[in-house]
């Protein structure tokens, strides 16, 4: 195996890190063109959402393994740093602040699996001028005035509200309902839809619950006395099983759609077809099994599954590890083009003049394997640009072995 996985436990009085095969590398030593390429991956790895920071990790691991056996980046073998933060900013924030000042400075951070973590680690990470990207979608983050070294994999939550106003408007919506955490990715979707549906001419109301809240029928019973003619419902985790089953129990059959990060919960496994029949889930073309999967996807997939996190696949699908894998293929791509060179500023230049509009076979990442490659980063922007054709309300369903998913498909 040619990655290097040390463990950083949040909160320690030191760093217990156990260095395999950086060739002698001692604590303290600072990053260098000449040294390991040091990457710290923050994300809940026992909590709530372990699931999804489990698939975060192992599009991460095969990422980390190509690029070593390719030679790493810019001739420097990856060194990725696990910490648990349990999706918890302060934890994260004394991590990462402890691993900078043990003199063991990341050159790429991984900003945590929730927007919250990102938000937190990003103050730190532009002050030190390293070099951050993530699959966090809050829209805050793409702020390359505040954030200039951050970057995005995922869509912003902004992405998905054009496809779901066209289905307003084919459906002849007049008054849409929107249910949300209050978190900061929450936060940013109710604004986005907000905006979107309203510029539309159509009539919005929202209402926040408590990520911790174990029954939402109170907020969905404000929303519903108001008679909307349809159900946005924004969530990750555990969370968008209590939102649905207090939406059963109400018996509420509001046609219901989800956001992104509420997509990524496997209905099926606890609600019937009668409870889901007017509920639809929005993704990604190239994650929904449409009858042939490309074969760069194909290749990707059974690389995920010779992992001990590969059984995340039939559980939570390919797109987490895809988005979290692309932070390696990116940077790789970069130093690979312009010449070897890896400090920060480098591969941010490279980004903005280098990347190509082809997708496919025509780069690394497969997040592009069905249309044109959405990483086109520029000064004001630095996030994916992908097409609302590429977005799909679809029955809900579940992953594949190879987490590809099925529409309607029941166990």
């Amino acid at each position: 195996m040619s990655r290097t996985v040390p463990k950083l436990l949040a909160g320690a009085l030191a760093l217990p890190l156990v260095l395999a095969g950086c060739g002698g590398q001692q604590l303290g030593e600072e990053a260098s063109s000449d040294g390991p390429y040091r990457v710290f991956f923050t994300a809940d790895m026992t909590g709530a959402t372990a699931t999804l920071s489990r698939a975060l990790l192992s599009g991460m691991k095969v990422a980390v393994d190509d690029v070593n056996a390719a030679g790493g980046i810019g001739g420097r073998q990856v060194e990725l740093i696990e910490n648990n933060d349990q999706n918890d900013p302060t934890s994260a924030v004394s991590a990462l602040q402890e691993l900078i000042n043990s003199g063991r400075k990341p050159d790429l951070v991984y900003p945590g699996g929730s927007s919250a973590v990102s938000l937190s680690l990003l103050p730190i990470t532009t002050r030190e001028e390293i070099l951050t990207i993530g699959g966090t979608v809050a829209s805050q983050l793409n702020d390359p005035e505040s954030f200039p070294y951050h970057f995005g994999t995922a869509e912003l939550t902004d992405a998905y509200v054009p496809p779901f106003t066209m289905i307003a408007e084919e459906r002849g919506f007049e008054k849409v309902a929107m249910i949300f955490s209050n978190n900061p990715t929450g936060q940013a979707a109710e604004v986005a839809y907000r905006e979107e549906i309203t510029a539309a001419g159509l009539e919005f109301v929202s209402v926040g619950y408590q990520p911790d809240a174990l029954d939402m029928t109170p907020q969905l019973e404000q929303l519903r006395s108001q008679n909307p003619d349809a159900l946005i419902f924004e969530g990750y985790g555990t969370p968008v099983q209590y939102l649905m089953r207090s939406r059963s129990g109400m018996r509420w059959d509001v046609p219901s759609f989800s956001t992104q990060t509420s997509s990524t919960y496997p209905f099926v496994d606890d609600f019937s077809a009668a409870e889901l029949e007017q509920v639809r889930v929005i993704q990604s073309n190239w994650t929904v099994d449409e009858g042939e999967t490309p074969a760069e996807m194909v290749e990707f997939i059974d690389k995920v599954k010779a992992l001990p996190e590969g059984d995340t696949l039939s559980k939570t699908g390919v797109r987490l590890p895809a988005v979290s894998a692309a932070t390696f293929q990116l940077t790789a791509w970069a130093a690979e083009k312009n010449g070897g060179k890896t400090d920060t500023a480098s591969i941010i230049d490279t980004f903005y003049n280098d990347l190509p509009e082809e997708g496919g076979d025509a780069t690394p990442w497969v997040t592009d394997s069905k249309g044109p490659n959405p990483y086109r980063f520029t000064e004001e922007n630095h996030f994916p640009l992908s097409p609302p054709e590429i977005f799909l309300y679809i029955e809900p369903g579940m992953y594949d072995a190879g987490g590809m998913y099925v529409p309607g498909k029941r166990s």
